[in-house]
């Protein structure tokens, strides 16, 4: 999770550095491949960072819930499979469902440079722009389930602390 966030956001800065350098001060459409790859990035960030805070605040309550000590090579496995369909499989989905709603392949606005276009209709906002939103939201909820369990742990330890006389916070 957090290694696709920083690829992820990684890719954005770059993207619009690149950008901003070669469309300072005009809108001529000097290099269509890379708005087409840039473009399409651009949008795959917008729900790639999402997805990976997602991926983070998931393996927090994994971590916060988990009641063995003991990770099988299975389970880092299954792990590392689950964050990357949702860091990568979900962005990838939707940079595929856009083309059903792009009005046209780019636009390119001035010191600004490449940016993907969205046809304002009720499918884009089902294939499109619910994405970081339901991404969001799922987050929240992890991050709040995360909360509650440590929140539970730190109260299991207090009452273990007070059972045991020769244990305390600092040792």
């Amino acid at each position: 999770g957090t290694c696709s966030y920083m690829i992820w956001t990684a890719i954005a800065c770059l993207i619009e550095f690149v950008n901003c350098l070669v469309w300072k001060g005009h809108a001529l459409n000097l290099a269509p491949v890379w708005c087409d790859i840039s473009s399409k990035l651009l949008l795959g960030a917008g729900t790639g960072i999402p997805a990976a805070a997602l991926c983070v605040a998931r393996r927090l309550y994994i971590i916060a819930s988990v009641q063995t000590a003991s990770v099988t090579r299975r389970d880092k496995r299954r792990a590392v499979i689950c964050d990357l369909l949702i860091s990568v499989g979900v962005p990838v989905i939707v940079m595929v469902l856009h083309v059903v709603v792009q009005a046209h392949r780019f636009d390119i606005l001035q010191d600004i440079g490449c940016y993907p276009v969205i046809y304002n209709t009720l499918l884009s906002y089902f294939l499109v722009f619910q994405w970081p939103v339901l991404l969001g939201c799922i987050s929240f909820v992890y991050s709040a389930l995360a909360l509650r369990q440590f929140w539970l742990r730190r109260i299991q330890f207090s009452q273990l602390l007070s059972h045991n006389s020769s244990l305390n916070a600092s040792r």
